[in-house]
């Protein structure tokens, strides 16, 4: 089984650089991580999922990356992942995390404004299974990216199977000085 075309446009997005340090929040059983890893050979990568099952298996997936040093994953939910422990990270990807359109998300988008470098970059990525729900999801991701301080656009990608992949990218916003 080929890796699905929501996670290679997704990851492709993120416009990972070989340094970057890379957050994958609700990484599953570790698919999007192993393209990731192919474009990341001295940067580091760690996976967030509140499944324990799904940790275990994204890293047997990637066990060598793991043996490595490269990757890391974490069993635990966004909410409660600690930024200090974690660290900063320059680029942050989220692929069909509900949390983020479902709810303000105030918590979340909390932790990850303290988990993204000041220069770094969050993609949240959505293939919703109604196309009507396009509209929808980007209205309320764009509303509560803004509420949690962050300056985001978003996009729709067509998807080989008829599909849209709805990608939104933000930054926190920076005051003069900050």
């Amino acid at each position: 089984m080929g890796v699905p075309e929501r996670l290679t446009v997704a990851v492709g997005l993120l416009d990972v650089r070989h340094e970057d340090r890379v957050l994958e929040i609700g990484c599953g059983r570790g698919v999007a991580a192993g393209l990731i890893l192919e474009g990341l050979p001295s940067g580091a990568y760690v996976g967030l999922d509140r499944s324990e099952v799904a940790v275990a298996a994204a890293s047997e997936r990637n066990a060598e990356a793991v043996a490595a040093g490269r990757a890391t994953f974490v069993h635990t939910a966004l909410a409660d992942a600690d930024p200090d422990t974690l660290g900063r990270f320059d680029k942050i990807l989220a692929v069909d995390v509900n949390a983020f359109w479902t709810g303000p998300a105030a918590r979340e988008l909390e932790v990850v404004t303290r988990l993204l470098h000041p220069s770094g970059s969050l993609v949240l990525c959505y293939v919703p299974p109604d196309p009507a729900q396009v509209a929808k999801v980007k209205g309320l991701l764009l509303t509560h990216l803004s509420d949690a301080g962050f300056i985001a656009t978003a996009t729709t990608h067509a998807l080989a199977d008829g599909a849209s992949l709805l990608a939104v990218v933000g930054a926190v916003a920076q005051l003069p000085g900050d």
